[in-house]
């Protein structure tokens, strides 16, 4: 499947947009409030080692007290094939427990054969929900408005997670991924802190990719962030992605 979500924390958590610690700006999940004033970030990643296929972005992200804006692109496939995107993302704080928000742009297709680059209405909707002081939810929809089977390149789906902290250091993730073309995926995330520097992060689940994993180092403002997602034919698709957040 041909799509991409934005950083390395995203596919070391099993590629499920709405998990509230894959949080890339709002490209993710434009529902889910981020800290500080501003964040940005740049990720890429090789979609199957020893493949020609390379997806990469980039983020930015601005706070005004209880609003923010964002905006995003994306770059999928090789130099005869890609597809590429770019949306713009509104997050609405409405409690200190409960953010909204969309993401709306533009999708195209770019083939060697092809005269025309078609191209497709792109976005999504999100939500986050702070439960309570141990457990978290949300939700990310995409594309809602387009087919399933137009040739499109920005296919529905939708994304849930539920999050629960065990400790101050380790929280635990239940998420839900499913897509116009492929069965559900059910799954479990962790994520743990190890000092004040070093996040380690991990999920198990259903479908055709199994098991992920990856690291994150923080050093001030700055986070560096290496993963891989391991396919049961294909092998691994490792990703870095390198984040800014202004306090």
């Amino acid at each position: 499947m041909l799509f991409a979500q934005h950083g390395a924390a995203v596919y070391g958590l099993g590629g499920n947009e709405a998990n509230r610690d894959a949080g890339f700006g709002l490209s993710n999940n434009p529902g889910a409030a981020f800290t500080g004033k501003a964040a940005g970030g740049v990720w890429g990643r090789q979609r199957f080692t020893g493949t020609a296929l390379v997806q990469g972005g980039a983020a930015v992200a601005f706070r005004n007290k209880g609003t923010m804006y964002g905006g995003d692109f994306t770059y999928n496939g090789t130099s005869n094939f890609s597809v590429n995107a770019a949306h713009l993302s509104l997050c609405q704080v409405i409690s200190s427990r409960f953010s909204v928000g969309f993401s709306v742009g533009y999708t195209t297709l770019y083939q060697v054969m092809l005269a025309q680059r078609p191209g497709w209405l792109s976005g999504k909707l999100g939500a986050a929900f702070q439960l309570n002081e141990k457990w978290d939810a949300s939700a990310v929809l995409m594309n809602p408005w387009n087919r399933t089977y137009d040739g499109g390149m920005a296919l529905p789906a939708g994304a849930l997670a539920l999050g629960y902290k065990i400790n101050p250091f380790t929280r635990a993730g239940f998420q839900y991924r499913y897509n116009a073309q492929n069965q559900p995926v059910y799954g479990i995330a962790l994520r743990h802190e190890y000092g004040k520097r070093i996040v380690f992060n991990g999920a198990l689940q259903t479908g055709p990719e199994p098991f992920s994993g990856g690291v994150e180092y923080k050093s001030g403002t700055v986070v560096f962030a290496l993963s891989t997602r391991y396919h049961t034919y294909l092998g691994f698709s490792p990703a870095f992605s390198l984040v800014w957040t202004k306090r």
